[in-house]
């Protein structure tokens, strides 16, 4: 990812309603499996960026952080709540079967090798621990916003299941996710494309009123995952595990 934008991130991620909104569903989906070693679980945040998710995690857990860019692991550092480390997702610095969760929120897209780095996640879990994640989803869907967060690609269904089946990870649960904004980004990502608009990433500041109703909005969907799976949308969110 840039360094501007891994700015923007730092700063929006604790109040802009898009980062509210996966917070959301992500704490649900930990919630689904609260796995408890003697001492407490252990959480790897895989891709910590600047540290939004680390407090989401943490209600379950310790909290270990890997980032492999040293100015986001300082942004993360300040907000403190885990033990953060610099380190790449493919060559991950633990030794087998460490830790309970493994939480990869909006970061195998930013790797090339996916594979390499799902194996590495199937590693370090222990059996029976889960990978709770998020991706991007529709490679049409691939625009500026993509480019500016320097990604690889985006998913669909069948290619996430495919890359953490491939290395002995079982998907238990996935769903769309942003389904009921899904149309309005699908428009504002092509009329970016057509007028040739600037790389850099959707996040920016709303008004007051409009972040708080779209939160509110993600937070529905939220609920509603609880109880069945959406059928389109921006993003994947899923559950695996190791057996």
């Amino acid at each position: 990812m840039r360094a501007d934008e891994y700015r923007i991130m730092h700063a929006q991620e604790l109040h802009h309603w898009w980062f509210r909104g996966r917070r959301m569903v992500l704490n649900d989906l930990l919630a689904r499996h609260p796995v408890s070693a003697e001492g407490g679980s252990r959480i790897l945040d895989f891709g910590c960026g600047t540290g939004g998710n680390v407090a989401t995690a943490g209600a379950i857990g310790d909290v270990v952080g890997i980032e492999p860019d040293r100015g986001a692991l300082e942004l993360a550092r300040g907000r403190g709540g885990a033990l953060f480390c610099r380190a790449v997702g493919t060559a991950l610095p633990f030794a087998d079967g460490t830790f309970d969760v493994v939480l990869a929120s909006d970061v195998l897209e930013h790797i090339e090798n996916d594979a390499l780095a799902a194996a590495e996640i199937h590693r370090v879990l222990r059996r029976g621990g889960h990978l709770v994640f998020s991706v991007p989803a529709h490679s049409w869907l691939f625009a500026q916003h993509d480019v500016a967060l320097r990604h690889y690609r985006r998913y669909t269904p069948a290619g996430i299941r495919g890359v953490l089946q491939g290395v002995g990870l079982s998907v238990s649960w996935m769903s769309y996710w942003n389904t009921t904004l899904f149309p309005g980004v699908v428009v504002a990502r092509f009329a970016r494309r057509l007028r040739g608009a600037a790389v850099r990433s959707d996040i920016r500041d709303v008004p007051h009123w409009l972040n708080r109703a779209l939160t509110g909005i993600l937070g529905l969907e939220a609920r509603a995952l609880r109880s069945v799976r959406l059928p389109w949308g921006v993003s994947l969110v899923g559950i695996a595990s190791r057996s």
